[in-house]
């Protein structure tokens, strides 16, 4: 197709992966293919707590449904420093947190902040898929560290400091890390942030997995560092998926140009869905059903490293130690998407071909455990079943 009316940085970018492989599921049911199951999407299985939803049923019956400030109501900014502060160790002010419609909004704001054309950002492979779009759409360069499964795919910080020069903007960290499940140390956290200090940038710190770990304490670079962007979600840590609340804290001159665009494109997020975010950081209730989420996913990240490690095809090089994937490599001369087409178009199972994470992954499949143990054994079965037939 030849494009006319859109900008050469949409001609050139690529829908999201992990998008596209869900909204391939939901085209196929809705076509009657109702035996679709999904390790793909990274979604939680279970709903929104009750007591959450009727914290904004009661705002919104109260009359919590008009235009909020840009940055989010002060209650809910106040909450999410005080969280930080206990949580995190960040010591932050309500006028530098920005609540923004999910956590990949926040990300995309600070990218437009920040970048225009010949600047760089740095990813640290294997990295999430929207992250190079969101620097592509604002014109900057990409520049992608690949790591390796021989060293639990923690970041190469010998290569991270070759590519390193002044036109380096934005180093972005996800720790834990989707799509491998890695947790990197503190000291390799607190060397990111100082290699990026040197040259006069910022690393952007996507702490969206923050309570799926395990076996390990969460580090947040912002608590020692002040070239940190961090970013986060009530997504995964509360099943608020449909949402769309997320939240960054930035420094000052990076809050500022994010309110700007903010002002200039959705304003603010839902006025009433606010207040649910607030029972989510502040209850009790809501405490407790984190933990209990917390060993659900346990033990299916158990039940899923047990199937993978009796496959015949699969070899899981790296276990997960946080979020709720497994990242396994695979025996087939297939490419990843080709796999992961057949794997859905001929035993409908939907997975994350490895190379949308980066060049390095190739050969790796993406499996969420964030479903059901019911779906996870099925979904396994199905998977040796096509590996044998191939």
């Amino acid at each position: 197709m030849e494009f006319k009316y859109l900008a050469g940085p949409i001609v050139e970018l690529e829908a999201s992966a992990t998008e596209a492989v869900d909204n391939r599921v939901k085209e196929m049911r809705q076509q009657g293919v109702d035996d679709i199951l999904s390790l793909g999407v990274g979604e939680p299985a279970f709903d929104t707590p009750d007591n959450i939803k009727q914290a904004a049923i009661q705002a919104l019956l109260r009359g919590e449904t008009k235009y909020q400030p840009t940055a989010g109501v002060l209650p809910l900014r106040e909450a999410i420093c005080k969280k930080l502060e206990k949580e995190n160790r960040i010591k932050a002010t309500p006028d530098q947190v920005v609540v923004t419609a999910g956590g990949k909004f926040s990300i995309y704001l600070a990218f437009t902040a920040m970048l225009q054309k010949g600047d760089k950002v740095v990813l640290l492979d294997p990295a999430w898929v929207s992250y190079e779009a969101a620097a592509q759409i604002n014109g900057a360069e990409v520049i992608r560290v690949p790591s390796s499964p021989d060293t639990g795919f923690s970041p190469d910080l010998d290569r991270l400091s070759v590519v390193m020069d002044d036109t380096v903007k934005i180093v972005v960290v996800n720790s834990p890390c989707n799509p491998s499940g890695a947790v990197f140390s503190k000291e390799t956290l607190g060397s990111l942030a100082e290699i990026a200090a040197k040259y006069g940038a910022l690393l952007m710190s996507d702490e969206v997995y923050e309570y799926q770990i395990y076996g390990q304490e969460h580090y947040s670079p912002g608590s020692d560092f002040d070239n940190i962007i961090t970013v986060n979600a009530f997504s995964k840590s509360y099943a608020m998926t449909g949402w769309r609340l997320g939240y960054s804290v930035a420094p000052p001159e990076v809050v500022e140009g994010m309110l700007k665009i903010y002002s200039h494109s959705t304003s603010s997020v839902t006025s009433f869905a606010q207040w649910g975010a607030i029972e989510a950081l502040t209850s009790s209730e809501s405490a407790g059903q984190i933990k209990g989420m917390q060993e659900i996913y346990r033990q299916n990240r158990e039940l899923m490293i047990e199937l993978i490690t009796q496959s015949e095809y699969l070899d899981l090089s790296v276990e997960p130690q946080g979020a709720f994937y497994c990242f396994p490599s695979y025996k087939s001369d297939l490419g990843s998407v080709e796999l992961a087409t057949r794997l859905l178009d001929e035993r409908h199972v939907a997975c994350v071909p490895g190379v949308a994470f980066g060049e390095c992954a190739e050969g790796f499949l993406r499996l969420s455990y964030a479903a059901s143990p019911e779906v996870i054994k099925e979904c396994m079965a199905r998977m040796e079943s096509f590996f044998k037939e191939l």
